[in-house]
């Protein structure tokens, strides 16, 4: 069934479907927009109503100490003007109360408001499937719709696919950068105590430092390279190279420990450089590649033929 009635979908002609699920998308869209401008407008209300709040208790403050024993009474009548200073406070007590009551009144239309188009955005939920039921509708047509309707509608399907496999792939290369910055960040920390220990004169303590931060670092690099490889599968996908992450060797761990000395050292730090080589490397095919998804994305998005997936 669609969003404009009770009429069933296979009863709808395929291009007036087709017409009827574009108005969707677009009407979706302009709610969404306006739920943004209205979700920030009530935000604004709601501290301009709190503000009249405080201001309004201010004022009944005022009120209280002239009316009971205070100081305030008490210089006011010294004064003579305590009825014109409770008359003045009055006044700009019931002005505040007024002005909270406008306020009030803002904040409960913007929230009926935004009720409103939240139900009427939750009814077009399904837009997307539907443009692309009534997409298949028109490209499967079997000769009832003219070939140039037909083509476009083909051609529609194919951005919309490629489009959410371009989706797809750029969510796992973001994991896939974050999982590799981790790794780098405890390839660093095994780089520092490495120095320290071949160079800063450190022994069993330093190594022992060193090699369980490269334990952090293999564990996060092995983590990264199972995103890189679902980052791959999702390249493959849109037949884009996909990118491979070497692992760390641990074969001078025991060894660099109980038999500390500069060979052993340097061997365990030649293991950390590359390691580190090896990540940057990752790191900056993931950054380029993500770079290609983003423009390739922005050039989908425009060739739109109505949508606003």
């Amino acid at each position: 069934m669609t969003s404009h009635g009770a009429v069933p979908d296979d009863l709808i002609p395929p291009l007036r479907r087709l017409e009827l699920a574009r108005e969707d998308l677009a009407e979706r869209a302009r709610l969404h927009d306006q739920l943004r401008r209205d979700n920030l407008a009530l935000d604004r209300a709601l501290a301009a109503h709190q503000h009249r709040r405080d201001e309004l208790t201010r004022e009944q403050l005022d009120v209280e100490r002239l009316e009971r024993v205070s100081v305030l009474r008490l210089w006011s009548s010294l004064r003579g003007t305590r009825e014109e200073d409770l008359e003045r406070e009055r006044a700009e007590a019931d002005a505040a109360d007024a002005a909270l009551t406008a306020h009030a009144n803002v904040v409960e239309h913007l929230r009926d408001r935004l009720a409103g188009l939240s139900r009427r955005a939750a009814q077009l939920e399904g837009a997307d499937a539907e443009y692309v039921a009534a997409l298949e509708g028109v490209a499967g047509s079997g000769g009832a719709v003219d070939e140039v309707h037909v083509r476009e509608a083909v051609g529609e399907l194919n951005r919309l696919r490629e489009l959410r496999e371009v989706e797809q792939a750029r969510v796992a290369g973001r994991s896939a950068l974050q999982a590799l910055l981790a790794a780098k960040e405890k390839l660093d920390s095994a780089d520092a105590w490495s120095g320290w220990d071949t160079f800063g004169g450190g022994g069993m303590l330093s190594s022992a430092f060193k090699h369980e931060a490269l334990d952090e670092a293999r564990q996060r690099m092995g983590l990264a390279a199972e995103a890189l490889d679902r980052f791959t599968g999702e390249l493959d996908d849109i037949h884009v190279p996909g990118i491979a992450l070497p692992e760390i060797s641990g074969m001078t761990r025991g060894l660099d420990i109980w038999w500390d000395n500069i060979f052993t050292d340097l061997a365990v730090r030649d293991t950390i450089k590359k390691a580190l080589r090896d990540v940057h490397e990752a790191l900056d095919r993931v950054e380029q590649t993500l770079a290609s998804l983003d423009l390739r994305r922005e050039q989908l998005v425009g060739r739109s033929g109505g949508s606003t997936a």
